[in-house]
């Protein structure tokens, strides 16, 4: 699959709700990266898992509004996801110019894309960096905007330029 951004894939304010509700929660976990042999506090970040393979229970209102937001995003795409449908996971996760990201891979099946976006709807990415970087291009993370990519291929959010956090959620949505 080819990269692609969908443009205004939803309002501001749903993600600045979203983003809220997730501020709020009490259930945010140090695991990431889940790596063998696992990484030391100071090199890992938080994440907030909303589904996965069905809603996780502690987060259901997050989850619902996920799914939401994920009809919205699968709407304005204009059909490039119309073969996909099955949302294996979904995360929201924090970082700032504290946690450089590593370059990664995720999953090994042909039959998953990753949806990435913004929570924080006045992040400015120009001042405040955390650029996506893809297939050696970069894509600006603009509120609103998601990125489907193939998850693949390896990538990484670029350094980011303020103690600001950037709240990204993140879907892998499996090929029905």
């Amino acid at each position: 699959m080819e990269t692609i951004v969908v443009k205004q894939a939803c309002s501001l304010n749903y993600l600045a709700t979203m983003k809220s509700l997730a501020e709020d929660s009490p259930h945010w976990d140090f695991r990431w990266p889940m790596i063998d042999p696992p990484l030391p506090i100071e090199m890992r970040f938080p994440k907030l898992r909303l589904i996965n393979h069905n809603p996780v229970p502690e987060n259901g209102v997050l989850a619902g509004l996920a799914m939401g937001l994920f009809l919205q995003i699968d709407h304005a795409s204009n059909g490039a996801l119309d073969e996909y449908g099955d949302v294996v996971s979904c995360q929201i996760s924090i970082k700032d110019q504290h946690r450089k990201d590593n370059f990664h891979t995720d999953y090994d099946s042909d039959d998953i894309v990753k949806i990435l976006g913004i929570l924080d709807p006045s992040w400015d990415p120009e001042t405040m960096g955390g650029h996506f970087s893809h297939d050696n291009k970069e894509y600006p993370m603009i509120p609103g905007d998601f990125i489907v990519f193939d998850p693949r291929i390896i990538h990484a959010a670029k350094d980011i330029k303020t103690d600001r956090k950037r709240f990204a959620i993140d879907y892998a949505i499996r090929r029905m």
